[in-house]
């Protein structure tokens, strides 16, 4: 399924714009919170923003968002998603290698898993240049390549990523992961699990996120 038809019919099951955009800022509540917290101004940055969602929601927070995607289909879908919304986030067509800026926090949500080893280092190493702090989360081994959106997801270890990271210019600041799929009973149950002990059970999270700064060690 492409991503235009994902993110269609997920606004649509949702109830429209303004309901969809709620339920997944509930949803990624543990990466919204935490681009919050790293904030040290107003410039935020979403680097490969698909529907925007988040984008959006933290325009109407009082963020200065810049949103960039490389596909004009997700630029589209978000500039009309966000219409019921006072405040809008700039939206560009744009790749990020290509981009240039300086901004607080630099984020992203379900895009690094779509690359090879080698193109998620140039990636985040770019993030850093573009950051001060650079936020991802991805879905982890926890999922099959059955549960594919796109087909070309890699559902890959947290050890991997930290791996990834090491050769990267950034250093982990912070590790979190979270749980969302409310239309899965498995889901919903492991998620009961993992708030009453406190992140410690299960012990394989369905999305890890990181939190990076620039190694201070690196050219």
């Amino acid at each position: 399924m492409s991503f235009n038809k994902y993110y269609q019919s997920e606004i649509a099951r949702y109830g429209g714009s303004q309901k969809y955009v709620l339920a997944k800022t509930r949803e990624k509540r543990a990466l919204i919170e935490r681009v919050i917290k790293y904030s040290r101004g107003s410039k935020l940055l979403e680097a490969g923003s698909g529907s925007s969602s988040n984008s959006i929601y933290l325009a109407n927070e009082g963020y200065e968002v810049t949103a960039i995607d490389n596909d004009p289909k997700m630029i589209s879908l978000a500039k009309e998603l966000s219409k019921p919304f006072k405040a809008k986030p700039k939206f560009l067509r744009k790749e990020i290698t290509h981009f240039e800026g300086k901004y607080s926090v630099v984020f992203s949500h379900g895009v690094l898993e779509h690359f090879e080893d080698k193109k998620i280092i140039e990636l985040i190493n770019k993030e850093i240049v573009l950051g001060d702090f650079v936020i991802f989360s991805v879905p982890s081994d926890f999922f099959t390549k059955e549960q594919a959106i796109n087909g070309d997801e890699r559902f890959i270890s947290v050890k991997k990523w930290r791996s990834l990271i090491s050769q990267t210019n950034g250093k982990i600041v912070e590790e979190f992961s979270y749980f969302y799929d409310s239309d899965n009973l498995k889901l919903r149950i492991l998620k009961l699990v993992f708030n009453l002990t406190r992140g410690i059970f299960p012990t394989k999270k369905p999305y890890i996120g990181f939190i990076l700064k620039k190694n201070v060690c690196s050219p």
